[in-house]
């Protein structure tokens, strides 16, 4: 499959948003961590830990979505693109 100039700059675009994603997603994970130790040890109180966790894991799933770099759908138009095109 070739792809156009453009067409690698939207790719590597997408690689490093995952690449960001997934350190913020580790991020998240040592912070619900910290937190239950946190929870388990007294050191915090039970309701705010809830609503903070819940935001926590809601922000790290539509992660992907925010910030620069192209969206899944972008991403998903070019491959459907490059599928359907006639081969040579």
């Amino acid at each position: 499959m070739e792809f156009t100039e453009t067409e690698l700059a939207l790719i590597a675009a997408a690689k490093q948003k995952v690449q960001m994603a997934q350190r913020v997603r580790m991020g998240v994970i040592i912070l619900l961590i910290l937190g239950t130790l946190t929870l388990l040890a007294g050191f915090w109180s039970y309701p705010y830990a809830i609503y903070i966790a819940f935001a926590l894991v809601v922000f790290a799933v539509a992660l992907p979505q925010f910030g620069q770099g192209p969206k899944y759908e972008e991403l998903l138009e070019l491959l459907l693109e490059k599928s359907s095109s006639p081969k040579t």
